[in-house]
């Protein structure tokens, strides 16, 4: 079975997007080792074998796997790679990824520098445009960096029940960067985002992005991706939340059906935001509140009917 395309899709999410190259299995990322501003770092998606020209024999390997723990990606990304190269004998043993933290160059945008700052203002410029508040900032305690890995990006972290930093998601405010979304590697399965916030007696919204959520504002949970956190799931049939509404993207219909059967095999009643092609970041909040009063409750009949459209 050839599972090129799914060890790429793995690198990318890690890498971020890959160039190919002349031999179709070699791709070309920017090396996240030493940030070389041209992309230098080739992965031979059929054999694992890596090799930046810059920076080797540092950034040197025969499988990603090694690339991945170097880098300290969280360890359910690495299982997945190793499972792709079954002849990597690279143990996991006492493997812990660093504790998630804020970035040494984070400043709050809360923050008004004094003086001329570019990287403020473009940051407030691109928040302005994408309808975040002043208010919303300080709710989200949303910063920038101008340096470092993070540099001219927007930090949004995400704090758990007791208010310590769990993730954060740092978007690029660049018109066109390489890549848009970067974040701390770690393991998202004990994530709950903006878990803070959330109130687990009334209705819940799961999302996928953190702009999502925020665009929304009433009680959204994002994912940070398509999959529900393990911990998330857990809490869902722990709390006292009796309706769950599921906002993800179209190309997530079919973990959304998924998800729809699980909860309400667990008693809870299910709601499916149709959102009509479009981010609910950016949709705006008056277009996604129209479409959550819109909104109908599944039945096992209805999702029947949705899988096999999917189908």
């Amino acid at each position: 079975m050839d599972n090129s395309k799914y060890v790429l899709g793995l690198l990318e999410s890690v890498l971020g997007k890959a160039k190919p190259d002349k031999n179709k299995m070699d791709h070309i990322f920017h090396c996240p080792i030493c940030k070389h501003k041209k992309p230098k770092l080739v992965v031979n998606i059929s054999t694992g074998q890596y090799n930046c020209w810059t920076c080797h024999p540092a950034t040197k390997g025969k499988t990603p796997v090694t690339l991945f723990k170097k880098l300290e990606v969280s360890a359910d990304k690495i299982l997945e790679m190793k499972q792709y190269f079954k002849g990597d004998r690279t143990s996991l043993e006492n493997y812990n990824p660093t504790k998630v933290t804020l970035p040494e160059e984070f400043v709050p945008l809360s923050n008004i520098p004094k003086g001329i700052n570019i990287e403020y203002r473009h940051a407030m410029v691109y928040l302005k445009q994408r309808g975040i508040t002043t208010e919303d900032i300080k709710k989200y305690n949303m910063g920038y960096c101008s340096s470092g890995r993070f540099r001219n990006r927007i930090i949004v972290p995400s704090y758990d029940k007791n208010g310590q930093l769990n993730y954060f998601i740092a978007r690029s405010f660049e018109k066109e960067p390489f890549l848009k979304y970067d974040a701390p590697s770690c393991s998202k399965t004990e994530i709950i985002g903006f878990e803070y916030l959330i109130n687990w007696k009334i209705p819940v919204i799961l999302c996928e992005g953190s702009f999502d959520a925020i665009a929304i504002k009433r009680n959204a949970i994002p994912l940070f991706g398509k999959t529900i956190p393990k911990a998330l799931m857990m809490k869902l049939v722990e709390s006292d939340v009796k309706t769950v509404y599921i906002a993800l993207d179209n190309d997530a219909l079919k973990e959304s059906m998924t998800y729809a059967e699980s909860l309400i095999n667990m008693g809870k009643e299910v709601y499916l935001i149709e959102l009509e092609g479009k981010d609910p970041a950016d949709m705006g909040f008056e277009t996604i509140t129209k479409l959550l009063h819109r909104a109908k409750q599944l039945t096992f009949t209805d999702l029947l009917i949705k899988k096999m459209q999917l189908a």
